[in-house]
């Protein structure tokens, strides 16, 4: 019997994964800040599999067992607190793998858990919660991977089996950091202006999407990813027409009133060099004055 994985973080991503790792195998426990409930059920609605209904053992954090596996899925910038909570039952064997956008996380993850086995994971499946159920958007591409070996570990095998569209990445950081670039040219302009995907592609917001992809490509080449700006622009348009229909989760997050992943993402790349980014310090500003509102 593989060892159980351990979720820390379940809301929209945490929730669907939950399902995925159960359907490839893995017996699922769920974390919780308090020792009720025992159980929790989690409904998925799909195109795949229809409605299904699983019940997943909780875990209360405080408790002293040691953690094997553990997929954390909050927000980036919530994630040090997060994981905080379960140090104490951390080994050098626990295997801990990070899914969020932005780039924060790495450097939390690594602080709290230096002698744990780090891997990182991204996904562009889209998920939401209507109530008590959870509705897969569909079934998108995830990728997951480390920088420090190109081997896949045998854990692998619960996310072959369960997730769909799954890639192992060698290269990982090159493939977060590609998606936070995507991230920072798409969701800020949505959440600012409350629209779909589709629009950044249509007047008059196309020509502000030019300039911050201009940007942030300008940013990709001074941290010594030139290959990555010179295809950001495709890159971003392709994503764009996928998922011109959704809902941004920087959206979302600031229909619902939340704090957004914009730190974690415009942030770490005005943090990161010294390269002039007006138009990404105007969208965080923006974004910031919306939080606070």
């Amino acid at each position: 019997m593989t060892k159980p994985w351990h979720i820390l973080g379940v809301g929209s991503i945490g929730g669907l994964f939950a399902h995925r790792l159960s359907q490839g195998g893995a017996c699922v426990s769920l974390l919780t800040h308090s020792a009720a409930p025992s159980k929790r059920t989690i409904t998925l609605e799909s195109i795949e599999h229809g409605t299904v209904e699983k019940q997943f053992n909780c875990d209360w954090e405080a408790n002293s067992a040691d953690i094997s596996r553990l997929l954390i899925t909050t927000k980036s910038w919530a994630a040090g607190d997060a994981l905080h909570r379960v140090a104490h039952r951390l080994t050098p064997e626990t295997v801990i793998v990070g899914m969020m956008n932005g780039m924060q996380h790495i450097e939390d993850i690594r602080r709290i858990a230096p002698e744990s086995q780090l891997f990182w994971a991204s996904t562009t499946a889209g998920c939401h919660q209507q109530g008590d159920k959870w509705i897969s958007a569909g079934s998108g591409h995830t990728m997951i991977g480390t920088d420090d070996t190109a081997l896949e570990p045998e854990w692998l095998d619960d996310w072959k089996t369960g997730v769909p569209h799954l890639s192992w990445r060698a290269d990982i950081t090159t493939g977060l950091i590609e998606k936070a670039a995507i991230n920072a040219c798409i969701n800020p302009l949505t959440a600012i202006h409350r629209v779909k995907n589709g629009a950044l592609l249509e007047s008059p917001l196309n020509q502000t999407l030019e300039c911050i992809i201009a940007e942030v490509a300008g940013a990709l080449t001074t941290l010594g990813y030139p290959a990555l700006a010179a295809t950001l622009r495709d890159t971003t348009h392709r994503v764009i027409r996928d998922t011109a229909q959704n809902t941004s989760s920087m959206l979302s997050d600031i229909l619902h009133k939340r704090q957004t992943e914009a730190d974690s993402i415009l942030g770490w790349f005005l943090r990161q060099t010294n390269t002039e980014l007006t138009e990404v310090e105007q969208l965080a500003i923006q974004l910031r004055a919306i939080e606070q509102a």
